[in-house]
This record gives C-alpha cells, structure tokens and sequence, in this order.
C-alpha cells in the first residue's frame, strides 16, 4: 500500500505482524555521496534516553536487540524491529538518513531524485506500506523519512519526510544525543558517540498523549515542540481547497504561507508548505521552528471553479500536531455557501513552554475575494486582504 506524506497507518492493529523490516532508498545521479540510515529511539519527551538508543552502523543494535542496523550499500539501510520487545520506555522510533561531511563538501538531498522508505512483514516477507518523496528537497543534508510510533498498545507508521540542515550532528542534537561539533572533528561525528553522562533536559512539565476535537471557539494549550505539522483536510470529491498560513515571527515580520510562495525551511518564516492539491485531500504545512514565531492563522480557501458550495460540506477540518503525541482537530460547524473563505484556527505561540490552539470558524463576506489578515497583536480581520483568484 502506497502512502502520502503526513499519513499514520496501522502496523499491529488487527495483524499478527511482530517484526517488521525498514528499508529506506534513495536514487541519486553520479555523484560521489555517502549516505547512511539510523533509527532514534525516543521517550515520550522525544529524546533518546541516552547513547545507546541511537542504533546506526557503528552501532549496529540496541541494547536488547529489538532494533538493529542490518546493513547498507551505495542506495539503501535496512533496519530491522522486533516490536514485542522494543522497551516500554521507547515510545517512537524516528527513521532517518543522512548525508556524511555533507555541508563541507557541498553536497545535499538537491542532488537525490527520490527517497523510498518500505515496511515488511519479516515473517512472510510482505509489502505492509511504502512512501515516496524527495523531489522537494533542496539543501537539506538530513531526513526524518518516517516514524514507528506506539498509539493505543498498537504500533503505526507516521510518513514523515521532513528534511533538516546539518546532517547527522544536527539530528543528534535534536534528539538529545552529543556528537562532535568542532569542523575537524565531523568525520568521525558518525562513529564517535560521546561517553560522558548526557543528561537530557526535562520538559516543564510531563507531556500527556492528546487527541482533540475543539468545540466552537474553544482554546486548548499544548506543549510547544521543536516542530509543527498542520493539515487541512477534506473529503468532498472534485474540490480545490488551498491551505493558507497567515504568520506573524517574533521579530515582527508578517506575511503568508501558500500555494504561490510555499515558504523556506532554513530562513524566515521558518514554515514551509507540501504543495498545492488540486483535489480532495490534504494540504501540510509545517513550521519547522515555532520559537521563531508569535502567532499563525490558518485559513481555507475555496477555488472559483468549486462553484457555490460550504466549507461543511466539504468536511473541511485543520489538524494541528506537536509531534510529541499531542493532536488538536479544529472542524467547521456552521454551513456557508457562498463565502471563499473561512479562518478554521489559530494558534498563539507567545508563552514559552505552550502553545495555545483556537477554533475560530470565521467567514469571509457573500462572494468576497478579499483574504484574511493576521494583526501583529494576534488578533485577525476577514475581507481585508489582497483578492484571490484561482
């Protein structure tokens, strides 16, 4: 079965599946790239508890063997799980490859033409799911390709495909592991893990998995993560509906995030949008450094060519996710017709450990093009902006 990015699926739910094998491909032209795959094993924090929850290939098994490196070539990693046995601690697996020395040589995922993770079944040998993606990347020197993640006693995989800067030192620190940083000192990064002590700084307070579906005009505070995956998602057939992210950075800067300016990962606005669906579906978008920001609205806007017709209708919804287990749906309840846009939420990034995530279902005006406009106080305004056409 083939899946998109941003999608969860089941592993064990319903299944006798008990070990899976991972195998993450990359194509690339002639060009001389070492490339290697690595899992995280991550706490409910999202950080390894320590070093040797970092499996890779110089260090090829975790501690009870319920993860391990098999191997890799010139184009693919295996990584194999044994998800009956992986620890209880162990609440997500991140999936990730990354280029070696890649800044220094001047070399990144621009150069790879596509990347492929594949999950099996061990046991029979199985195609369960596999992922396609890369053509969007550009600079990147390092991917989280997809994650194991355990929901409810069962196992699932969430495709990710996000690609950060800084290679494989990058990734550690991220997810609380010391690597060498000195530039002398990268080469042996891959294969050197520091023996000191690596206390992982405590969140404030203990993250608590959530899922919620936000009542009318209700607000809800979750913990403010390193990243943030939004989606609009509807289901009506043979609808264009387009993700904007209307964004204010803490320096002041303005603007939006859309189908003809889809954003920059490394600079501002730190948010980048997946591309333009041109049917029913899902738009991402993702904000890759919500420190960076103050407030964001997202808003759904609905092409000339759909006609007459209501956001409800559509079962249009925003689905705001913290990556750390805490998932917050903001639906529509009131039926319009004739309006082109509709605010659904807004989250305010302001205080320092949360983040609070509003249902704020507000309507443009009967038939106005004009696009919503996010204040630098937080606050917004329908019909004010610069007119729409699709």
């Amino acid at each position: 079965m083939n899946i998109s990015r941003g999608q969860k699926v089941d592993i064990t739910k319903n299944s006798t599946t008990k070990d899976i094998a991972i195998v993450l491909e990359w194509e690339k032209p002639n060009i001389e790239m070492e490339i290697d795959g690595a899992a995280f094993l991550l706490e409910q924090n999202g950080q390894c508890k320590d070093d040797k929850h970092f499996v890779f290939y110089g260090q090829p098994s975790s501690m009870n063997g319920s993860v391990q490196h098999i191997g890799s070539t010139n184009s693919t990693a295996e990584i194999h799980m044994s998800l009956e046995i992986i620890p209880a601690d162990v609440q997500k697996i991140a999936l990730t490859i990354t280029i070696h020395e890649g800044e220094m040589n001047g070399k990144n995922f621009g150069n790879i033409d596509s990347v492929r993770l594949t999950v099996k079944d061990r046991e029979n040998g199985r195609i369960l799911y596999s992922f396609d993606f890369g053509q969007e990347l550009k600079k990147e020197t390092a991917i989280v390709v997809g994650e194991i993640y355990r929901h409810n006693g069962e196992w699932k995989l969430n495709a990710v495909g996000m690609g950060f800067n800084g290679g494989l030192p990058a990734l550690c620190e991220n997810f609380g592991i010391e690597v060498a940083t000195n530039p002398k000192e990268i080469e042996v990064a891959a294969t050197t893990i520091s023996n000191e002590p690596k206390v992982v700084p405590s969140t404030p307070k203990e993250t608590k998995p959530m899922n919620v579906t936000l009542k009318k005009k209700e607000s809800i505070s979750i913990q403010k993560s390193a990243k943030v995956v939004a989606t609009l998602e509807w289901e009506k057939e043979r609808k264009d509906l387009d993700l904007y992210c209307f964004y204010v950075l803490k320096n002041g800067e303005m603007g939006k995030v859309y189908y003809k300016d889809m954003g920059n990962i490394n600079k501002a606005p730190f948010i980048t949008l997946d591309g333009d669906s041109k049917q029913s579906g899902k738009e991402t978008i993702v904000i890759h450094q919500p420190s960076k920001l103050n407030y964001v609205l997202f808003a759904a806007y609905s092409a000339l060519s759909n006609g007459i017709g209501s956001f409800k209708s559509m079962k249009a919804k925003a689905v705001v996710d913290n990556q750390m287990g805490q998932r917050v749906t903001s639906s529509l309840f009131q039926k319009n017709k004739f309006s082109y846009w509709v605010a659904i939420a807004h989250i305010n990034f302001t205080e320092e450990n949360e983040m609070a995530v509003s249902h704020v279902e507000t309507y443009s005006k009967m038939n106005s093009e004009r696009s919503p406009l996010l204040e630098r106080d937080g606050s917004f305004k329908m019909d004010v902006g610069p007119t729409e056409f699709k």
